[in-house]
């Protein structure tokens, strides 16, 4: 199993995520502005976050490295910014930093999950 990481399409150049009960807040900065804030029902959030990867700009790479390794991340660019947002094609988001933080990690028994749920 493995999952590619594109970036942001231009000239969005990050976004912020606020989980609400029915409702989520998309923050949207355009050229390092904020350019709004978007109100979206929790059944289409996920579709609208997919909007915005640049499908053709993968940056990164996570793939399992078998129960010994587990997660592995591989930056296809050199020198990308910490807080590089990074999208896959589930529709989460995260920053270069955190998706960093996952290598190395495996579920305590070693078999391969998906991404999120993995245990340290």
């Amino acid at each position: 199993m493995s999952t590619s990481y594109y970036r942001l399409k231009p000239p969005v150049t990050h976004l912020k995520l606020e989980a609400g009960e029915g409702h989520d807040r998309l923050r949207i900065w355009v050229n390092h502005a904020l350019a709004g804030v978007l109100t979206l029902r929790k059944e289409e959030t996920r579709e609208f976050i997919l909007g915005f990867a640049d499908k053709n700009k993968s940056v990164m790479h996570v793939y399992w490295g078998g129960p010994e390794r587990g997660i592995v991340v591989h930056a296809k660019e050199a020198n990308l910014l910490d807080g590089m947002i990074v999208i896959p094609e589930y529709g989460e988001f995260l920053t270069v930093a955190e998706l960093n933080a996952l290598n190395g990690a495996k579920r305590k028994d070693g078999m391969p999950t998906e991404l999120f749920g993995y245990e340290e």
